[in-house]
């Protein structure tokens, strides 16, 4: 637990350094479901923080999206073909890949410590 929050903490950092918004809503929606799936099976967590990472991203680029519409203020090219909500889905993606990566990674060096130890 200690080391997903750890690294969710480094892809938060990441994102302020960015000033990307899309990317701090998504670890921050990856978290919350990190912390409430925490006893779940490996496979329940990684469809939780897929989806949710998914579900973050794109809700925030829909605030994002209203709010520029909202307030009228001029946005770049792109907007009509959904490239703002394409590049959403890959922040989420991105986020979820790391995540899982170092679940796994986590999962097999505590496996290989636990026999090692017997």
């Amino acid at each position: 637990m200690v080391i997903m929050m750890s690294s969710l903490a480094t892809l938060a950092i990441l994102a302020a350094i960015q000033k990307s918004g899309v990317m701090f809503v998504s670890v921050g929606v990856i978290g919350a479901v990190v912390y409430v799936f925490r006893h779940a099976r490996m496979r329940d967590r990684v469809i939780a923080i897929v989806a949710a990472a998914l579900g973050g991203s794109i809700g925030a680029e829909i605030v994002h999206t209203l709010y520029q519409h909202i307030a009228a203020v001029e946005s770049g090219a792109g907007r009509e073909s959904g490239e703002f909500f394409m590049a959403a889905m890959l922040v989420g993606l991105f986020n979820a890949a790391a995540i899982v990566v170092v679940i796994f990674s986590a999962e097999a060096w505590l496996n290989y410590a636990g026999r090692k130890s017997q």
